[in-house]
């Protein structure tokens, strides 16, 4: 092997090509899912849960379930509520008032 000046600087170069219908491969050239695109499904429901929240001005766990759209990513029944309204009262976002949910100081 002939001694080069390139081997020694780390740099590399790599071609390639890929044939096929365009969305084989578009397919194969997009990458791998990131963590944003994990968390966006949870993001919208949490923006969905919070709207129907300041629409209605409160509710309990019953009537907020009761209001959220199908469009959610995920099935909120009234304990999936409790347990997600929990999570989001530690960020100030809303507030349990007896047994009623209402949006916190952080959406006034």
């Amino acid at each position: 092997m002939a001694n080069n000046e390139d081997e020694d600087t780390g740099d590399v170069s790599v071609s390639m090509q890929i044939d096929g219908p365009y969305n084989d491969v578009v397919s194969k050239l997009k990458a791998e899912e990131t963590t944003q695109d994990i968390l966006t499904p949870l993001l919208a429901d949490m923006e969905i849960l919070l709207e129907t929240v300041e629409r209605m001005g409160g509710g309990t766990r019953s009537a907020i379930a009761d209001q959220l759209p199908a469009e959610m990513s995920a099935d909120f029944d009234a304990a999936a509520v409790v347990e997600t309204m929990q999570v989001l009262e530690r960020y100030d976002l809303v507030v349990l008032e007896g047994n009623t949910w209402k949006p916190g100081p952080r959406l006034e």
